[in-house]
């Protein structure tokens, strides 16, 4: 059985598991993803919410399976990039870039998980981010599109 079934099926992350971290570029806050399956995007009931227009609601979906950690882009408007590349599917390795929408992360896979209040400080980082960042750019207006 593959590590992505066990968790569903027990609950809890394989032995092998490792989170993800997320470190928004340039300001450093770090969303860390401590479960192997988890869906980004702009819905409220996404696992990881990223608020603007320029983000799908159900952007794209993190899977950690046998050891590595792969970006799957669910059909999104404007797009997945790592390392400066639009990919419908990638592996993700430290230091990669990834970008969605008018957010870049730098990756770094993680040593332990945090526990619940620390992923809830994470995502409202995210949320002061999202709302200090202009809903409109100049230089990216031509390229984005709201979905």
């Amino acid at each position: 059985m593959d590590d992505a079934k066990q968790t569903v099926q027990g609950g809890e992350p394989p032995s092998s598991f490792v989170p993800l971290k997320l470190v928004l570029q340039p300001s450093g806050p770090v969303v860390e993803l401590g479960r192997p399956d988890m869906v980004m995007g702009r819905h409220s009931q996404a696992d990881v919410r990223l608020p603007l227009p320029d983000v799908s609601r159900r952007h794209c979906r993190f899977v950690f399976a046998n050891g590595t950690w792969q970006v799957h882009d669910l059909d999104s408007l404007n797009g997945v990039f790592v390392n400066g590349k639009r990919v419908q599917q990638a592996t993700l390795r430290d230091r990669d870039t990834l970008t969605i929408g008018g957010f870049r992360f730098s990756i770094e896979r993680g040593g332990e998980t945090t526990d619940a209040s620390s992923l809830e400080s994470s995502e409202a980082i995210i949320r002061r981010i999202a709302d200090a960042v202009p809903q409109t750019a100049p230089d990216l207006d031509s390229q984005r599109k709201a979905s």
